[in-house]
């Protein structure tokens, strides 16, 4: 431990002290103390103000302190400093939602000195270790007083998670009798048996000490008896070598030590007992221990908030001479985009009561931080209130949505249909009160408008694909979970869960968002009035607009977006996928004043799903119905051979309203590049299932054109993949892909025997493709009934209109332009997704606009736009590709 002084303070129910704390000294140090006594049932400002004197008082004559640690009574968020305090009998439930890291830091004016909070006991056990020289390797600390403290060590390292503890890392809920421990081995234990026993009420242990009477002999040796029977088995399986017993009521322990040690007797390992008449001595030395210990931590953890080879949005509009593909596509808007925490402050500063909501992945510890010191250099007083301290637990959030998971799949739950209330608390929602005390208080973090507090409201979006950079990195946590998960099962959360509420509760806020936020790079912000927002967006819904894309390697990617899309990082190993459109993924960019904002596509959908989706919105709702991406396999690898479910199995199953089907759209290809597509005519159900059952358990290999068809590949070719159709692309293929919207319901059934980029097999999913393939879409129907007829459907002098026949599954057509000039094209109240396979680039004119789109760009034409003119200056033909809804499918 490095040799600086640091502060300790105690934060108790009746008094809070605070003492220097020179590490040079161990158990003989005089500690010079400040003790005040504090209202735990006050206001929060007046709590905060308190403990804030005192601390103040001492920083009089220490100026030179490196950290201050605070033992403060739970339940408390320690990690961030927040209070969670609620259902204990009143006690400082009024700093309950409240930062009170941030709160004691702006009181006592300590900007750069780190805050730490800690449990009380944890900071007895760490006091105590160190003050009392202790050596023990298993050691149990027990805090004896108005509730049942507890905590662990193994050599001399506080520990919260040993399987043989409890789970939560402390003895106080664990049963005991009839009742949870803290029931038995608090205060309020010797209070109700001096009761019963008597029928006189007395306030304190102390007074039932002073009685020395038979009574009072007796409790004691009942509580000694009921403590040791309790800690028996835990200290045996712990094998615990070492009992440290503390708290106010370990001053009578001559009155129960017999009774103890009595009931420990048998235990295999003997057990020394120490009892200290230092608590509060070694509470304090301990917070600071702590917060010293942590601090190091924090300086030392530069561990990334993304994990990604690709580059996050740029503030600012590249203007570049590069006629190909670009990869920031943003749409113009006449209203401003501001940019930075300062400009932000500057907006708010006069309000006060601010409420900033938003989606699940955003770093709002890092939002808060950096809004708070634009807000500091205000000279505002600001009080943080954060929502998560309303969130059910842990426990309690698995239970609710558990079933929604199925188990560890690594790939498939089932939607969760609740609201993100359903992860809150609504008598802590009730708790959280804003303090007029302050200038301004703000209440922060996901769901933070389901507390129905009056003020201005900001809403903080982040793309999905950075969410999954940053859940990659570790940075960001499922909703309402303590701990991290892997990689799949986070996502899996994500998919099936969190998104779902929270699209429905960004759906429900919209009307009533003041400000909107792009917050994907984390220390410079942008953002736009919630009115100009909203302006903006029934612009872009009479114009044609792109979808942000976002691009991901994969172990069968290939490199052809490598060559032919500039911008891309080409460091990556490959690039198996770009996600075109894929609205439930992508989102749209706002430019003002050569500012670039970012929001997920969906807000389209939830402001005016008719403009967009025109006559399928009353089939589709809020959901966009097609999706376009890339599949690169050039110089890559082969898909997995798979399958898709039908209807009704993702319905029951997976909770999804339509299936994944999909259609294979060749955009370019080598000579030799194939699609499996379809069953051989003589495939044997029984041996095709044993050799992808051998391939799985065994590794063999499987000679896969035995039983799947094959099929040459050629630009412009059409295949077609309705649900339940056996079926991947070859390698040399750049496959835009036209399907419906669902995009993870995959069912491989063989992956050639490979792993995936992390070095792990991948999911293979042979039960679920067997309930679902269709065995007679084989022989000669797959060639007629699963590749594409492209039929001329309208001819004109410089061009011609392709219909590029799907098959009745397909809730969608796919039709081709081919022209030279100028086409127009109607929409009859559909939506189109368009892209340029053919030609350097299109201008789209709507109205007296202009929108120009380069080859192999996917943009969409909302219904609203009933027709629009392409207009193409190359010398050849220029391809276009459009999908929409089948008007039977409406």
């Amino acid at each position: 431990m490095e040799n600086k002084k640091k502060i300790g303070v105690d934060v108790g129910g009746s008094h809070v002290t605070v003492s220097v704390i020179d590490t040079n000294k161990v158990e003989s140090q005089s500690l010079r103390m400040i003790r005040k006594d504090i209202n735990a049932i006050d206001k929060a400002f007046d709590i905060i103000a308190t403990i804030g004197n005192c601390i103040k008082e001492v920083l009089v004559d220490e100026r030179a302190v490196d950290v201050v640690g605070v033992a403060f009574p739970g339940p408390f968020d320690y990690e961030k400093g927040v209070s969670t305090i609620a259902n204990v009998g009143g006690k400082f439930e009024k700093t309950f939602g409240i930062h009170m890291q941030q709160a004691l830091m702006d009181y006592t004016g300590v900007a750069n000195t780190a805050f730490v909070f800690s449990n009380d006991a944890h900071c007895f056990a760490e006091g105590s270790y160190y003050r009392h020289q202790l050596n023990s390797k298993k050691t149990v600390f027990l805090t004896l007083g108005t509730g049942f403290g507890s905590a662990f060590m193994v050599n001399g390292a506080l520990i919260t998670k040993h399987p043989e503890l409890p789970a939560i890392g402390a003895f106080y809920k664990e049963p005991f009798l009839d009742v949870k421990a803290d029931d038995y081995f608090s205060t309020r234990w010797f209070l109700a048996e001096y009761k019963k026993l008597t029928g006189i009420e007395t306030t304190s242990v102390k007074a039932i000490v002073a009685t020395n009477s038979d009574i009072s002999v007796s409790i004691f040796k009942q509580f000694g008896a009921n403590l040791g029977s309790f800690l028996y088995p835990w200290l045996q399986r712990f094998e615990c070598d070492e009992l440290v017993i503390g708290g106010n009521i370990s001053k009578a322990s001559a009155l129960f030590s017999t009774s103890l040690k009595e009931n420990l007797a048998q235990l295999s390992t003997a057990v020394n007992i120490i009892f200290c008449d230092d608590t509060e001595e070694c509470i304090l030395t301990g917070a600071a221990i702590i917060a010293d210990k942590k601090n190091i931590k924090i300086a030392n953890n530069n561990q990334p908030k993304r994990k990604t080879t690709q580059p996050v949005l740029p503030l600012k509009s590249i203007v570049t001479s590069n006629s190909g593909y670009d990869v920031f596509p943003s749409f113009h808007s006449d209203s401003p985009v501001y940019v930075g925490f300062d400009t932000l402050a500057d907006k708010i500063v006069q309000e006060k009561i601010i409420i900033l909501d938003g989606f699940g992945g955003v770093l709002w510890e890092s939002f808060r931080e950096q809004l708070h010191k634009s807000l500091l250099a205000k000279n505002r007083k600001v009080f943080w209130y954060d929502i998560n301290s309303c969130l059910k637990s842990t426990e309690e959030v698995s239970a609710m949505v558990s079933a929604n998971l199925n188990g560890d799949d690594p790939v498939f739950g089932k939607k969760y249909m609740g609201n993100l209330s359903d992860f809150f608390d609504e008598q802590k929602l009730k708790m959280l009160q804003p303090d007029p005390s302050v200038d301004l208080c703000i209440l922060y973090g996901t769901g933070a408008e389901l507390a129905n507090w009056k003020g201005q409201l900001l809403y903080i979006d982040v793309p999905k694909n950075e969410i999954q950079y940053r859940m990659r990195a570790g940075a960001v946590k499922n909703i309402g979970c303590a701990d991290l998960f892997d990689n799949t099962q986070m996502y899996k959360r994500l998919y099936f869960v969190d998104w779902p509420v929270l699209n429905k509760h960004k759906d429900q806020v919209l009307p009533k968002i003041d400000l909107i936020v792009d917050e994907q790079r984390i220390n410079e912000i942008t953002w736009m009035s919630g009115d100009d927002f909203r302006n903006t967006m029934d612009e872009m819904l009479e114009q044609p607009l792109r979808a942000r894309p976002w691009f991901e390697a994969g172990i069968w990617g290939g490199n052809w977006m490598k060559k032919h899309i500039k911008g891309l990082n080409e460091e990556e190993i490959n690039y198996a996928w770009s996600f075109e459109l894929i609205t439930p993924e992508n989102g749209i960019v706002i430019e003002g004043n050569h500012y670039l904002l970012e929001v997920s596509f969906d807000f389209l959908l939830f402001y005016n799903n008719k403009k967009l989706l025109g006559k399928a919105a009353q089939r589709f709702g809020t959901e966009f119905p097609i999706r376009f991406d890339f599949l690169d396999t050039y110089d890559g690898g082969n898909l997995s051979i798979q399958c898709h479910p039908r209807t009704e199995y993702i319905k029951e199953n997976f909770g999804e309203n339509f299936t994944q089907d999909e259609t294979y759209y060749i955009l370019d290809c080598e000579p030799d590049a194939e699609v499996y597509l379809g069953f051989q005519e003589d495939i044997n159900l029984e041996e095709f299932k044993t050799a992808l059952l051998d391939a799985q358990n065994k590794g063999i290999k499987m000679d896969a054109e035995q039983y799947v068809q094959k099929f040459e590949a050629h630009k412009h070719d059409l295949f077609l993949i309705p649900n339940g159709t056996i079926h991947a692309s070859g390698k040399n293929n750049m496959v835009l892909e036209i399907s419906s919207t669902p995009y993870i319901f995959t069912f491989k059934m063989y992956d050639w025997l490979r792993l995936g980029l992390n070095g792990q097999p991948r999911p293979i999913n042979i039960e679920h493709a067997f309930k679902n393939l269709y065995f007679d879409y084989k022989g000669d129907y797959v060639p007629q009934e699963l590749i594409s007829k492209q039929e001329v459907a309208t001819q004109w002098d410089n061009g011609k209109k392709l219909s590029l026949s799907t098959h009745e599954e397909h809730f969608y057509a796919v039709d081709r332009y081919e022209f030279t000039g100028e086409t127009v094209i109607t929409t009859n109240g559909q939506c189109h997704i368009c892209m340029l396979v053919e030609g350097e680039s299109v201008g789209i004119i709507v109205g007296n606009k202009t929108s120009v789109f380069k080859y192999a760009e996917t943009f969409v034409i909302p219904a609203a736009v009933e027709q629009y003119t392409v207009r193409y200056q190359g010398d050849k033909k220029a391809f276009l590709v459009v999908a929409y809804v089948k008007e039977n499918c409406c």
